[in-house]
């Protein structure tokens, strides 16, 4: 495969030098120190928009986005989406199947992967189609007020504004709090401000039409997360938007099914409906077109992240609880209201892994205690990234230390969710049999930022290996460098196939497309040739 390009730019490094009587030159005189976050801290240091230069997290320190850092095609492309305009309508579909790669990008540091907060919808209309009940947009006002129990994150989005349309923004979750903010391009401010509609959509306007930078400080009350849900009487919550008759006679039949009474208290009806969409399945079979579309999932108990979302969000407003639908473009869950402030909840049904740069935001947020239990074998958003950060950290050397060891991925918040990921440990005797992987690569040359054709299989001792991570990478036919590039899986047949967009920074030259996979609890290790 000959990579080729239009323009490569050579990169001159200079460094001053001092010349000893000798004439040798050895000493240097100028060295470059980095930043250290936590004299950041101690002095008190802003950047742009008056952004903390560094933050202090329960995740761990980090170092502000450069909010003059020019955006990016990549950036640009990989934050834009499809449900950018205010309202909109969440349309369900009947195909329960579990999907294998989702892309996805994160801004937020601590990562908060895969729950960016993108888009929410809070009522229903008779058609079973989900919508925003109050699309008026008001401004988010800055709050300087950060108490104990905040969690803090940076956000670094880069934004195509437009002075004739709002562009909706990611936020961390359900009452995320603007603590600073700068939009601007390199370092010209542009005039701007950020609004949010009913169920808490955020959009930016801006004075100017200009692709730029938003840099971001962010607020949110830790319990937002997770821990207890409180035990609130009905009178308690607030208004939840009213469901169509139609809808409220469809949620009857699903709580009579699921065993939901008028004497159960709120927290009570939560757990009930908790356990019973959690225990969702995939399933390659869609639910019989028996009655609309929401009793259809939830008597088939079929469905996904966003079938079980959808349907839970029905279910708890049809009796009275105020519930969200969240989505991004990999993963769905709901957001509850418990009487005192909404809370996230996460119903599993998530996807096999993530095809996004995990490393670029390499500490991971670390959520407070699920309340809820999972039941066996149910996968969870944090499992896919757990399961997607395994895939993509390097191979740990032979005594486990040096410079290319890793940790294991962390462990899932709750004890009773499944595995986050089939590989073994690094210190663990490894008598798998190796993966034997063939592929197939359709372009003879390719362009960076075009895409190449990826399909093969993977076997070990003459059996399929489903589900499997595996690594797409670029070998120089001269040195034998390997480059990753990408990721796929396969599915149940062992077979994989994909595009893989090839990076800007990959260098011009001759390469072989390899693929290579660390393997799983059955399948060994294994690279093909």
């Amino acid at each position: 495969m000959r990579l080729r390009h239009a323009l490569l730019l050579p990169i001159l490094v200079v460094m001053a030098t001092a010349r000893l009587a000798d004439g040798s030159v050895d000493a240097i005189l100028h060295e470059r120190i980095d930043n250290d976050p936590h004299d950041d801290i101690a002095m008190g240091v802003v950047v742009e928009g008056n952004i903390p230069a560094a933050l202090e997290t329960r995740s761990g320190t980090f170092s502000a986005p450069d909010p003059s850092r020019p955006p990016s095609d990549r950036e640009a492309a990989a934050t834009r989406t499809s449900d950018s305009s205010v309202g909109g309508m969440f349309t369900p579909d009947r195909n329960t199947q579990r999907p294998d790669v989702l892309p996805y990008d994160d801004p937020f540091s601590p990562s908060m992967t895969p729950f960016k907060r993108l888009v929410a919808y809070d009522a229903v209309s008779a058609d079973f189609s989900l919508y925003v009940s109050n699309s008026s947009l008001s401004p988010v006002a800055l709050d300087s007020k950060v108490g104990a129990q905040d969690e803090r994150f940076y956000g670094d989005i880069v934004v195509d504004a437009s002075t004739t349309s709002h562009v909706r923004i990611p936020t961390v979750g359900p009452g995320t709090r603007l603590v600073h903010a700068r939009f601007g391009v390199g370092s010209r401010d542009v005039p701007f401000r950020i609004v949010h509609d009913g169920a808490d959509n955020w959009f930016l306007d801006a004075s100017e039409t200009v692709r730029g930078r938003l840099v971001v400080d962010l607020a949110i009350p830790r319990t937002a997360y997770g821990g207890d849900f409180a035990d609130a009487n009905w009178t308690d919550l607030p208004s939840a938007p009213a469901v169509p008759p139609n809808v409220f006679n469809a949620v009857g039949d699903v709580t009579r099914h699921i065993g939901l009474t008028r004497y159960d208290r709120p927290r009570e009806v939560v757990n009930k409906l908790v356990a019973y969409f959690r225990s969702f399945q995939d399933s390659e079979e869609p639910p019989k077109p028996e009655h609309d579309i929401y009793t259809d999932l939830a008597l088939s108990k079929k469905g996904v992240c966003r079938h079980r979302a959808f349907a839970f969000m029905i279910t708890a407003l049809g009796v009275g609880i105020p519930t969200r639908m969240v989505t991004n473009e990999a993963h769905a869950w709901v957001e509850v209201h418990d009487g005192t402030l909404w809370k996230r909840i996460d119903l599993g049904g998530a996807g096999r892994f993530l095809n996004t740069d995990l490393s670029r935001n390499a500490d991971p947020y670390v959520p407070p205690a699920d309340p809820f239990s999972w039941p066996p074998n149910s996968t969870s958003g944090e499992d896919m990234t757990n399961a997607s950060r395994a895939s993509d950290r390097p191979k740990p050397s032979a005594s486990g230390t040096g410079s290319n060891s890793s940790k294991p991925p962390p462990s899932p918040s709750n004890s009773s969710s499944s595995s986050s990921s089939n590989t073994p440990h690094p210190d663990s005797e490894d008598n798998r049999p190796t993966t034997t992987l063939v592929i197939e690569v359709t372009e003879p040359n390719a362009l960076r930022g075009a895409a190449i054709h990826v399909k093969g299989s993977a076997k070990a001792d003459g059996d399929a290996c489903a589900h499997l991570s595996v690594d797409v990478l670029l070998q120089d036919t001269h040195t034998g460098r390997k480059t990753r590039v990408g990721g796929l899986a396969t599915n149940d047949k062992g077979d994989f196939n994909g595009a893989i967009v090839l990076p800007q920074s990959v260098s011009l030259g001759d390469y072989s497309v390899v693929v290579r996979t660390l393997g799983d609890a059955r399948c060994g290790e294994g690279i093909s040739f």
